[in-house]
């Protein structure tokens, strides 16, 4: 083997700092601040240099390197800096979401042995809650926000900017190898107890890289980005990262995600041409459209994750000028790992803008059939879908008794060619498209038939009164299981059960259509903003049997 006479640089976050500051210092980043009125704006050199003052805080405060440092902290300028401060002074940063329970809260943290936390004052009472269980391993408590006096807690903290106030805005930044670790995320637990994903400065910069170009999310110096997808999961899908890599100007929501109204001021303010969310959001962000009979909007693209956007939001949407595009990623790797740019689709069919998009560079998929056999990409066959890349996880990471647990799930016992079953059900076509068909664990198999939710929730959402519909799997007394409808609809608007399987009958497989239809005000969510089947089904399960 010859090998190639190139130089080797480190890919490593700290590059995409010093790349940003040189092209782009002046750009700006702005916050809304906790009182949802007052704007914090300031450039990424001012930000670069607090970066610094943090990294010399850790230095000062002995906190070793390779220690886990946990945020439980919303979408603002201070959490921004900790995505650098962290693990650009060789540390790992761990982004928590506040909003999972006190059980799942202690068991991440504990696995994790997080050596510093740092959280928002609202915050604080979580950690209170848990301190007994967490301090013989947690050596600092940071409060972030502004420095606050009259804030008590039976805990010792330290002010994040009493901290850094004094420090030098001078660091020496190592260069980390870019196999070391850098950021630590944990899956949502849906299938079982959280799994810790560690993510390495090379998987960050190269997802980075991948995200930046034309036919992903595409940013560039002239962008203006607001991500609603909060921090805590995934890191705003990498956007502290991407968005500094292109140069973008930032606009952080605080904690204000589910404020529509706050939302559009700063879309309209801050002429944001880009933003990240969850359908719930943009479903949010249509109703205020229509209700103001607002038809002037700077947004321009709006990225939907977690679930696929409906085709009647996508379709309304657009009337205001505002593209849809449907993306799909998991913790495992490292966020969005496809995107649907609706402006480069020949076909802009109703099928086509539905599906989740091209993989992005470095994502490699296959789909498996039953027998595990491999299916061709002809944009019907369904299978499993598995993945490879520079982006996915390895295997999970397991702090607490210091193993990791291998990720393959493909009874493949080559390491060298390992495969992860993302749990999915998809197609794939002859240009690479990508459309999730269900969740593995939520196909419903009724009568020795197996029945796709998605496409049931799918076929409702096009109705015009729907405003969210889930799908669930019912006990039924002689098929086993079938289709519950769980549906929120628009205000003063009311849909009746033989209406709507009516409706349904020119869409679906008879099969498909729902055995029965519940109208309910709203939908459970879990902390990332997906509707939680998990709380539905404990709550319908027997439905069916008991109404029936």
């Amino acid at each position: 083997m010859i090998n190639g006479m190139m130089m080797h640089c480190n890919l490593n976050i700290t590059s995409i700092m010093q790349h940003a500051l040189m092209l782009y210092p002046e750009q700006q980043i702005v916050t809304l601040k906790s009182d949802g009125v007052t704007l914090h704006k300031y450039t990424y050199k001012e930000a670069f240099n607090r970066v610094a003052q943090f990294a010399n805080s850790l230095d000062r405060l002995n906190v070793s390197k390779n220690a886990k440092i946990a945020t439980l902290a919303w979408n603002t300028y201070q959490h921004f800096e900790l995505h650098y401060a962290i693990p650009c002074s060789e540390r790992i940063y761990h982004t928590i979401n506040p909003k999972l329970s006190h059980e799942q809260l202690l068991q991440i943290i504990t696995s994790a042995q997080d050596e510093v936390i740092i959280v928002e004052p609202d915050c604080l009472p979580i950690i209170e809650a848990l301190y007994e269980h967490i301090k013989p391993f947690v050596k600092y408590l940071i409060v972030l926000g502004d420095v606050d006096k009259t804030l008590s807690s039976p805990l010792r903290f330290i002010f994040y900017e009493e901290l850094i106030a004094t420090e030098s805005t001078d660091y020496d930044w190592p260069d980390i190898a870019e196999q070391r670790a850098s950021g630590l995320c944990y899956t949502s637990g849906t299938t079982g107890k959280p799994k810790g994903v560690l993510y390495s400065h090379r998987s960050t910069v190269l997802h980075a890289l991948s995200l930046s170009m034309a036919n992903v999310i595409g940013l560039d110096e002239n962008s203006c980005i607001l991500p609603i997808v909060p921090l805590y999961h995934i890191s705003a899908w990498g956007m502290p990262f991407n968005a500094v890599l292109c140069g973008a100007k930032i606009v952080w929501p605080n904690s204000f995600a589910g404020h529509i109204d706050k939302i559009y001021d700063l879309i309209h303010s801050q002429a944001v041409d880009i933003s990240l969310a969850v359908p719930t959001i943009w479903t949010a962000l249509n109703n205020h459209l229509e209700e103001h009979n607002i038809t002037d909007i700077p947004l321009k693209r709006a990225i939907s994750g977690g679930s696929s956007a409906s085709y009647s939001l996508i379709e309304s949407l657009s009337r205001h000028g505002i593209s849809v595009e449907n993306a799909w990623g998991m913790t495992e790797t490292s966020s969005v790992s496809t995107c649907n740019r609706t402006t480069e689709l020949n076909d802009s069919s109703k099928t086509q803008r539905l599906k989740c998009g091209r993989p992005i560079f470095g994502m490699q998929m296959r789909l498996k059939g039953k027998d595990s056999e491999l299916l061709p990409h002809d944009g019907a066959s369904a299978g499993t879908l598995e993945i490879r890349g520079h982006n996915v996880a390895r295997s999970y990471s397991n702090n607490r008794d210091n193993s990791d647990q291998p990720i393959n799930n493909s009874n493949n016992t080559d390491t060298t060619d390992v495969w992860f079953d993302t749990g999915d059900i998809a197609t794939l076509d002859p240009q690479g498209y990508m459309n999730i068909t269900d969740r593995a664990k939520d196909m419903i198999k009724t009568g020795g038939e197996w029945v796709s939710s998605v496409e049931i929730e799918n076929a409702a959402l096009d109705h015009e009164y729907v405003v969210e519909a889930a799908v669930i799997a019912a006990n039924h007394p002689k098929w086993g299981e079938r289709p519950l409808l769980i549906l929120v609809v628009k205000p003063d608007t009311h849909i009746e059960p033989t209406e709507m399987k009516t409706y349904l009958a020119n869409k679906l497989h008879k099969w498909s259509i729902p055995s029965a239809m519940i109208l309910i005000n709203e939908m459970p969510y879990t902390g990332t903003g997906k509707i939680s089947k998990k709380t539905l089904r404990e709550k319908y399960c027997n439905y069916l049997i008991e109404n029936l």
